[in-house]
């Protein structure tokens, strides 16, 4: 995803952030990178910080003030791991250490988003007994067809080159992401089309001709021209697809809009970072935006709908635009499942295409609202632990077939 705004980051290390953007930047933070901007920001506030101390109080204070953040840092990064109860230790270590100082830190300027993000690190994964006939999460996978017609399935070749088609080289980096580089004398031909395609249990990684960027989840796909026109970008898309649109101008350093189409919608696009959902077996298809802004046009009405950051766009019988769940829309981009009373059916939809495998669960449990949050890269018994917790349902698992009963 693209970093949040340096603004932004500060907001939110003092304690004063919105809502959306607490979840933008904690989405953020847990990818461990930009590890020198986010140090940056920490620093930014420090100083705001300085003054308004000496403005009430003594230096000596503010020092003390100094000594007490040097034993936050201190007492998060060198805790024994003894001390810690069990569960934690694992996902500790994992966190970057700038990521632990910027928490001492919020002990100090921002008590409430604290309690947040240690809410999440009382939250252990799953450790459980794998069944005989556990079913490992879903991988990186798909198939590229190529416009010739012929077609590449990407977790089969190795890192390097994948084929040369209409001036641009395709190349399978070592992230296992796709990439299109122009070559030399490349040819002008915008009639050519690629797609990707993933299948249940697999999601892959797109870096499109023109710079953009494109996370496909399960059961999904994303056609695309192997060059865009001068005047517009357009895609076609299925399933679910994170996008991080590149910023191209024309000759005259006019943005050239991006377009996403499925089968209900049409978003536009200038620049920004966003989330479509397009299942066919969901009953709504929602756009969620994260950084930018979009406008996009149902099929059931004329009018474009504009959307902010931290909202989303619910497109069914009618088109509805509210406050967005960041945390638990976007869980699936950082390898998470997260739900937030939400109704058994969708969750069931969901495993069903990570895991690849059929769902057979009555009409009135479907309706039962779940809480919880599973890491997709756990095996399908976490999951079956998880929806288990409750004594009002019984969930078994035959070879490829998930059983739900009451």
């Amino acid at each position: 995803m693209n970093r949040p705004a340096i603004e932004t980051l500060i907001r939110y290390f003092r304690g004063e952030s919105l809502p959306y953007e607490n979840d933008l930047v904690e989405l953020y933070l847990s990818m461990g990178v930009d590890k020198e901007y986010v140090e940056h920001c920490i620093a930014e506030v420090w100083d705001q910080l300085g003054p308004g101390v000496r403005s009430d109080t003594a230096d000596s204070n503010l020092e003390k003030f100094k000594r007490e953040l040097d034993q936050k840092k201190a007492a998060v990064l060198q805790l024994p791991p003894a001390e810690y109860p069990k569960g934690k230790i694992r996902f500790l270590n994992q966190v970057p250490s700038w990521i632990k100082i910027a928490a001492a830190i919020l002990l100090l300027v921002g008590g409430t988003v604290l309690l947040r993000y240690n809410s999440q690190l009382k939250m252990p994964e799953a450790t459980l007994a794998r069944q005989q006939n556990d079913i490992l999460p879903g991988s990186d996978k798909a198939l590229l067809t190529l416009s010739d017609g012929s077609t590449v399935a990407l977790s089969a070749v190795e890192k390097g080159p994948i084929a040369v088609q209409e001036g641009l080289e395709i190349e399978k980096t070592q992230e296992g992401e796709i990439v299109y580089r122009v070559k030399e004398n490349a040819s002008t031909n915008t009639g050519a089309y690629n797609s990707v395609v993933t299948p249940n249990g697999g999601q892959y990684r797109v870096t499109l001709p023109d710079g953009s960027r494109a996370l496909l989840n399960a059961a999904s796909s994303l056609t695309y021209p192997v060059r865009f026109s001068g005047t517009e970008r357009m895609v076609k898309m299925t399933g679910e697809v994170y996008f991080e649109i590149a910023k191209v101008t024309d000759g005259k350093n006019n943005r050239i809009p991006f377009f996403v189409e499925t089968d209900r919608q049409e978003i536009q696009v200038l620049g920004t970072t966003f989330n479509v959902n397009a299942y066919a077996d969901e009953a709504e298809q929602r756009t969620t935006l994260v950084e930018g802004s979009v406008s996009l046009k149902s099929v059931i009405q004329e009018a474009y709908t504009m959307l902010k950051p931290g909202q989303q766009a619910s497109i069914g019988k009618t088109v509805k635009v509210y406050e967005a769940d960041m945390k638990q829309d976007l869980a699936w981009v950082n390898g998470n499942f997260v739900f937030q009373r939400e109704e058994l059916q969708s969750i069931l939809r969901k495993i069903s295409r990570w895991y690849d495998i059929d769902i057979e669960c009555r009409p009135e449990l479907g309706e039962m609202k779940f809480t919880g949050k599973v890491s997709r890269s756990q095996p399908l018994s976490a999951v079956i632990a998880m929806i288990s917790a409750t004594d009002k349902i019984h969930v078994q698992l035959k070879e490829r077939r998930l059983i739900v009963k009451k």
